[in-house]
């Protein structure tokens, strides 16, 4: 989710069963403060990539109980979500795929947008999925459609994953 949205993992790992829905043919999450901390403050809906979707996610969100996905107690969600947020670290660092020198849940963001502008899909819808803020007031004009976003994700490339 990290590679294909460049959401901060805190975002990713407070996500609810409730913050997923269907709209047309796009399967969309919303990063939303009623789950937990959105550093924006407000909620952005990201279309899941179609990797993800293929990978089976849709069924692990249909087949888990209402509340948080990744861990179990509810009530504790921001501590939790940070708890999960730094095992995934220690576990990307253990493995060595995160460059020297960055953060590894921050190395998804930076992946994210590197791989966005060498596709050539514009800094503002970029900014749109990951929760960026405008840099312009122009920015402030017209809307990043989900449609819009979809069309950029669909350019990502697939992850060549290994077997399980």
């Amino acid at each position: 989710l990290c590679a294909f949205t460049g959401a901060r993992i805190t975002e990713i790992t407070q996500l609810r069963k409730q913050d997923f829905r269907m709209e047309g043919d796009i399967h969309i999450m919303r990063i939303t403060p009623d789950a937990g901390t959105v550093k924006a403050g407000g909620y952005r809906d990201v279309p899941l990539h179609s990797q993800v979707v293929d990978l089976g996610f849709m069924r692990f969100v249909e087949g888990a109980p209402y509340g948080p996905l990744f861990y179990p107690v509810p009530k504790e969600s921001v501590t939790a979500a940070r708890t999960v947020a730094g095992r995934v670290s220690q576990w990307l660092q253990s493995l060595g795929i995160i460059p020297e020198g960055v953060s590894p849940n921050h190395g998804w963001r930076h992946r994210f947008k590197t791989v966005g502008r060498e596709l050539e899909i514009s800094d503002r819808v970029l900014d749109a999925i990951q929760g960026h803020a405008g840099k312009t007031a122009g920015d402030n004009y017209g809307d990043v459609t989900l449609a819009a976003k979809k069309a950029a994700l669909d350019k990502f490339p697939f992850f060549d994953l290994p077997s399980a």
